[in-house]
């Protein structure tokens, strides 16, 4: 089931639900300043104005037992996911990552090793990707939480002017893409909860615990003139539908040309494929523009970049989004993907 607004006050709202009405209330609060709101809510990262330039703006949180597990006690890998988490944000707008504010829970008992290995993880991706955290605080909290906030700023697209990818500018005839394989990060959760340690299923779990933002390529997707992309944190169906709806369009997809992660198939056989539409934290982009812009992507990036499906329809009221077999028979995707509510 696509997540589907939702009265606030409700005992489950969906995500999107409550997104939504909290949406409406922003927009009706100080209206003073909102000439300096480029992109607001619904998109990876929001966009604002200022005398120097534009700043792209995102947060992102982290809560034990929910996103992650403290009992495992892989600190370095937790902090390298927060800031990853983060990061994927901006990559998906196609922005450069500067500067990060930290917001610790911290329960009784916790120990500084414990957040001294967070901040070692959290620095080892900012030193790859770029970022710098720069400030935060420490707050007393009956479970452990990180939250992150993350600046960064947009680059020039191919006529000079700074660009960024937004979900709702996607076009009849667009084609759509993802940047790599899919599900690797839902096989490794699988891995993890089975108990297994085979040396065999490493990658996977690698791509649990260490996924990759796509910080350089959302750049080359803006300086190519790509304007509609989102990263895929919540599933690819899930993500799909908030591509559709932002564009109000209709997305037809192929099944066999979805990219599935490479350990997938040995482990889980005709159950992969459901790894790669509905697993989450790939953090790999989807995006959608013309077949000409595609195919110089494709020529730079020497194929490093999948089409997947194409826009059929526009003028959608919510955006729909069907699935291709390999019979040729079109399905509405029977599961919602990730939504943080109702899980």
């Amino acid at each position: 089931m696509i997540p589907r607004p939702g009265n606030i006050g409700s005992e489950n709202p969906s995500e999107f639900g409550l997104i939504s009405r909290l949406a409406e209330l922003c927009d009706t609060g100080n209206t003073s300043d909102a000439g300096s709101v480029l992109t607001g809510i619904g998109d990876d990262a929001a966009v604002v104005s200022t005398k120097s330039g534009e700043i792209l703006l995102t947060t992102d949180a982290m809560v034990d037992g929910v996103h992650f597990q403290s009992s495992g006690k892989r600190w370095h890998d937790i902090g390298w996911k927060c800031a990853v988490s983060n990061l994927s944000d901006i990559a998906a707008m196609g922005g450069v990552p500067d500067h990060a504010l930290v917001t610790l829970g911290i329960p009784s008992g916790a120990s500084t090793e414990t957040y001294t290995e967070l901040y070692l993880g959290m620095n080892e991706a900012f030193d790859k990707f770029g970022g710098k955290i720069v400030g935060g605080d420490v707050v007393s909290s009956p479970v452990m939480f990180v939250n992150m906030a993350l600046t960064g700023h947009p680059i020039a697209g191919p006529n000079g002017k700074t660009s960024w990818l937004k979900r709702s500018t996607a076009n009849v005839g667009d084609l759509i893409c993802v940047t790599g394989p899919l599900g690797g990060s839902s096989g490794g959760l699988e891995v993890l909860l089975s108990g297994k340690d085979n040396p065999a299923e490493a990658l996977l779990i690698n791509r649990h615990y260490r996924p990759v933002p796509r910080i350089e390529l959302g750049q080359k997707l803006v300086k190519f003139g790509v304007r509609c992309g989102m990263d895929i944190s919540d599933g690819l169906v899930v993500d799909l539908k908030k591509l559709a709806r932002s564009s109000n369009v209709s997305v037809s997809i192929d099944m066999p040309a979805i990219p599935i992660e490479n350990g997938l198939l040995p482990l889980f056989g005709s159950e992969a494929i459901e790894h790669a539409l509905n697993g989450g934290e790939d953090y790999e982009l989807l995006f959608a523009a013309p077949s000409v812009t595609v195919k110089k992507i494709q020529k730079e990036l020497h194929g490093d970049i999948s089409v997947i499906g194409h826009v059929i329809e526009s003028n959608i009221p919510g955006g729909k989004v069907t699935i291709r077999d390999a019979g040729g028979f079109d399905h509405e995707p029977r599961r919602k993907g990730w939504d943080h509510l109702n899980g």
